[in-house]
């Protein structure tokens, strides 16, 4: 991108776009093409009457969990804010959990010790609000309002480094929306973190709750990247209930299209699964989820189970501690990982998104 806009659009000499680049994604990071230094004025003019910008997101607000998750409000529009999450290794600890506003976010962020240098996941948003409606997730209590462009989902990966001082190391987009009903923007985004800001493909994780064809289409990007599914259910009538888009998708296509999605890419599809109280929780269901999965892929499936986040308004129920290990122990040999949760003390765990503005929004309106 930044070479064919030195080549076409500036007629400038190749190496410009090395210094451009270094003023996005290297240690200068200019909020604004003027304090591009590297290049001169009269280019620095040039990129600015071409109508490029640096494409940084101004920093709202930020929140920081106990256990050092971090959560920061980023203005993307006019009225419109998207949330994101830093996520340090798991032996990290925060003295606080208090919230600032935006000249103090950093100086909180960076407060956040005991914990491993080298590990930092940035989950991200693709869309503010969400259509998906899912009954058991804040965002799409909001709905739908818009996609993010490329460089509004890039910068939130800049963002949290900047506020932490660390480097980013993983990546999910497991924040706001539907990252496939964004594909095109999710997939110049991923190259842009792989290529530019220098994430290793494998590294980032795309999370969608499945949209008919989209596996196959994603499938010819040849990315790096992990797909996970958010299955939640063992069978499509209970999932339906839960997630309404399901209605279009069955659920026997959806598992065809993650085998095929994984024979054409060679890359393993994980599972996503929200436990809620009484509704996809009892060991039987755990048992037909392991027989579908066998069938379907073997012993290669994987499966991650997220005990559910409380959310005001939401009419479901977390499940015990015990439900949630006679369920995993149900699964009957089937791989799976029990998540757990990080920020929930600042509404900055799993499902827990909204977005600051529309949160004030709904409580007005209600």
């Amino acid at each position: 991108m930044i070479r064919t806009l030195v080549a076409t659009e500036l007629a400038a000499p190749a190496y410009r776009a090395k210094q451009i680049s270094e003023h996005l994604y290297g240690k200068r990071r200019a909020r604004r093409v003027r304090d591009f230094d590297l290049i001169p004025a009269e280019l620095r003019a040039r990129v600015e009457s071409a109508g490029w910008e640096a494409g940084r997101l101004d920093v709202v607000k930020g929140v920081l969990s106990r256990d050092g998750t971090g959560k920061v409000s980023l203005a993307v529009g006019e009225g419109e804010i998207v949330e994101a999450v830093g996520i340090p290794d798991a032996s990290c600890y925060a003295e606080t959990g208090a919230a600032v506003g935006a000249d103090g976010v950093g100086e909180l962020f960076q407060s956040v010790v005991g914990w491993d240098k080298n590990r930092l996941t940035a989950c991200v948003s693709s869309q503010v609000g969400c259509a998906m409606r899912c009954s058991f997730c804040a965002t799409g209590l909001q709905g739908f309002k818009r996609n993010l462009t490329p460089a509004e989902i890039a910068s939130q990966v800049l963002e949290l480094e900047d506020l932490y001082g660390k480097r980013v190391t993983d990546v999910v987009f497991m924040g706001m929306g539907e990252p496939m009903l964004n594909m095109k923007s999710v997939v110049r985004a991923i190259r842009c973190m792989n290529e530019d800001i220098g994430i290793g493909g494998r590294h980032i994780t795309v999370s969608t709750v499945g949209i008919p064809n989209s596996l196959r289409l994603l499938a010819r990007e040849k990315l790096q990247a992990t797909v996970a599914i958010s299955l939640h259910a063992p069978d499509q009538e209970t999932r339906m209930k839960i997630v309404p888009s399901a209605r279009h998708y069955p659920f026997e296509e959806l598992l065809d299209d993650a085998k095929a999605y994984f024979k054409e890419t060679g890359r393993r599809v994980t599972f996503e699964y929200t436990l809620l109280a009484g509704v996809n929780d009892s060991p039987s269901q755990a048992q037909r989820l392991s027989r579908m999965l066998k069938r379907k892929f073997g012993a290669g499936a994987h499966v991650n189970i997220i005990p559910w986040n409380k959310i005001d308004g939401v009419d479901h129920e977390k499940p015990s501690g015990n439900v949630v290990h006679r369920f995993c122990a149900a699964l009957e040999g089937i791989s799976h990982t029990i998540r757990r949760t990080r920020g929930d003390d600042v509404s900055a765990a799993c499902g827990m998104l909204t977005g600051e503005f529309e949160r004030r929004t709904l409580r007005r309106s209600g």
